[in-house]
């Protein structure tokens, strides 16, 4: 018996509002969203369903198959390649996600399960999810709010944005601005090409902290009373520090090093052509201005 099991065949009619169709879900399950443009929505539910609607100004079909544990969601037709849809999903919150499009805007919201997005054109949104986080677009913005668990965030053309993150960060951009406001976490590493890098949130005793600018400005803005040991490269601009500095290292060439309160981090800034500022939040952090 071949392994593929063709669960649904659907046309999606524009205006429609009733659910299109439901599929059962295992835990252990991933839904796979394949060869679509246009947007897509997940939402969760307490269902251990995937329910599936939406809207298409062709009318043509999209598929649920499943192989294994793996649900995956694609246009059909001949040419599903272009297929142009709205769709919505819901899904249990414990499933995780495997999305990948060209033209496609993505909104997850209260996701648990870990979630991968690629899309070559369109934003990445995520919210209130809990499960690590692994995303990348070419030419889109990436924007994630209120989440718990690694994320790694990458986007070659376009901003980068995490607010009020809770684990590991990986976050970078060719030619945007990289802004992290409330993380926190014992590892971050930040870089861009061509934009502005932004931080704000505690530095933890034991952990590392890089951030990397070629044309642009780095600011960190950091609790008063951080424990931390700063790198300084900047080869090209100026430094500046709400901090008081006592140099320990200067090699020359705009490197130096330099300790806040017990030095319990490790924090690493270079900039070639920009600026450097590190300024001071309230005590136990928060969101920086």
């Amino acid at each position: 018996m071949n392994a593929l099991i063709l669960l649904m065949g659907l046309t999606l009619v524009r205006g429609g509002s009733a659910p299109d169709t439901t599929v059962t879900l295992r835990r252990g399950d991933r839904v796979e969203v394949r060869d679509l443009r246009g947007e897509v929505t997940v939402d969760t539910w307490d269902r251990a369903t995937l329910e599936l609607s939406g809207t298409r100004d062709d009318a043509r079909a999209v598929s649920v198959s499943r192989t294994g544990n793996r649900v995956l969601v694609e246009a059909t037709g001949r040419r599903s390649r272009t297929a142009d849809v709205r769709l919505t999903l819901r899904v249990p919150s414990w499933v995780a996600l495997d999305l990948q499009g060209r033209e496609l805007h993505v909104t997850v919201r209260g996701v648990d399960g870990a979630v991968s997005v690629q899309n070559v054109s369109g934003d990445i949104r995520l919210a209130g999810t809990g499960g690590d986080l692994d995303l990348s677009s070419v030419e889109g913005e990436i924007d994630v709010t209120d989440a718990h668990g690694t994320v790694r965030a990458q986007s070659q053309g376009g901003e980068v944005r995490l607010t009020r993150v809770v684990g590991d960060v990986d976050a970078g951009s060719g030619d945007g601005d990289v802004r992290l406001d409330g993380v926190q976490s014992s590892s971050v590493r930040a870089q861009t090409l061509d934009g502005d890098v932004y931080f704000a949130g505690p530095m933890a005793k034991g952990g590392t902290y890089t951030f990397s600018v070629h044309d642009g400005d780095a600011t960190l803005v950091i609790p008063r009373n951080t424990g931390a040991r700063v790198k300084v490269a900047t080869f090209d601009g100026e430094f500046s520090s709400e901090f008081p500095v006592t140099l320990q290292h200067y090699t020359g060439e705009g490197r130096f090093e330099f300790t806040l309160g017990d030095g319990g981090a490790e924090a690493s800034i270079e900039v070639f052509d920009g600026e450097i500022r590190v300024q001071r939040s309230p005590a136990g952090g928060g969101r920086g201005s």
